[in-house]
């Protein structure tokens, strides 16, 4: 964004992270699928000895075999310290917490199963992914409100880029919310396999770009402050797609508020001076899983162009990333 001081505005860098995609995974409910409804076999994905999981782990953890497989076991190239992983979820966890609480109400602490209370911390769903994979690098949780999904692959890039690691797993992991009200419920994992960027891409890997801004809400109530607030996305999308051409194929996931209104408009911007582009604005979500699964998803936009999401939340804090394919990167 900008910054005012008097009658000067002071621009503030967009700072860029970037990574190589090495593999990429989806666990999600059947096109169609409500996703509170039953539709995962741990048994068939996993195999024995996850069943007290929590739903949200155990698809993470398919993810993650299904990712690190199509990277070519792109981890077991490197130490298990030079290993790391980041997971942005918002409700990993929430109808655990419900459970728990509702059971304390009911019958008292000591009525609660020792199999399930140790994930009462949802830092535990990635803990035990690390623990499956012996990546002992770095393990980090994030859970910003809508956009935790891009904020995880933007942590991993910085950490890869600052040398604590050589390869991670990032991405988003969500299970329905009890209490989400109007939001419509996530379920299911989305993870990529990330290298430092700027390193060789695979054949059939991609380059991901990722930025977070703020937009203070207080400052969208007059005009200057919407003006300056739409510049720093529009800042950040010409950022992101210095690297990543044409065709764009862009999705806006944003709450309805000012703050999501601000980045509509930004986008709309953006968009009028470039073609060709295609548009999707999507309504709000309980979680931070469905920006990741859109660049995850497969194949990439047609004649190597760029796919973009951008994620808004109420609370102001924006999420940008766009990914495309290897055969632009040179």
């Amino acid at each position: 964004m900008t910054a005012t001081a008097g009658a000067m505005t002071v621009p503030v860098p967009v700072s860029v992270a970037e990574s190589v995609v090495h593999g990429a995974a989806m666990v999600l409910p059947p096109d169609g699928t409500d996703p509170r409804a039953p539709w995962f076999d741990h048994r068939v994905r996993l195999g024995r000895g996850y069943k007290y999981l929590p739903p949200a782990c155990q698809y993470l953890l398919a993810a993650a075999r299904t990712a690190l497989a199509a990277s070519g076991e792109e981890a077991q190239r490197h130490a298990p310290e030079l290993r790391g992983a980041v997971v942005g979820t918002n409700s990993a966890v929430a109808a655990l917490h419900a459970d728990i609480e509702g059971t304390v109400r009911r019958e008292g602490a000591g009525a609660l199963s020792p199999m399930g209370v140790p994930y009462f911390s949802v830092n535990l769903v990635a803990a035990r992914l690390s623990t499956e994979h012996r990546l002992k690098g770095f393990n980090l949780t994030v859970t910003s409100p809508r956009v935790a999904g891009i904020e995880a692959l933007h942590l991993a890039a910085l950490e890869l880029a600052a040398g604590r690691g050589a390869v991670a797993l990032a991405g988003a992991a969500e299970a329905p919310d009890p209490r989400a009200g109007n939001a419509a419920p996530e379920a299911g994992a989305a993870l990529l396999v990330l290298r430092p960027g700027g390193g060789p891409v695979p054949a059939d890997g991609a380059v991901l770009r990722t930025v977070l801004r703020f937009l203070p809400p207080p400052a969208l109530a007059a005009p200057q402050g919407r003006a300056l607030a739409e510049d720093s996305v529009r800042q950040a999308l010409d950022a992101l797609c210095t690297a990543g051409p044409g065709p764009y194929e862009v999705e806006l996931l944003a709450d309805p508020s000012p703050v999501g209104d601000a980045a509509a408009r930004a986008l709309r911007a953006w968009c009028a001076g470039r073609a060709p582009v295609s548009t999707e604005h999507s309504g709000a979500r309980a979680g931070a899983l469905a920006p990741v699964a859109r660049l995850a998803a497969r194949p990439l936009p047609a004649a190597g162009g760029t796919r973009l999401a951008v994620v808004a939340s109420r609370a102001g804090t924006v999420a940008l990333a766009s990914i495309h394919s290897h055969r632009h990167t040179n």
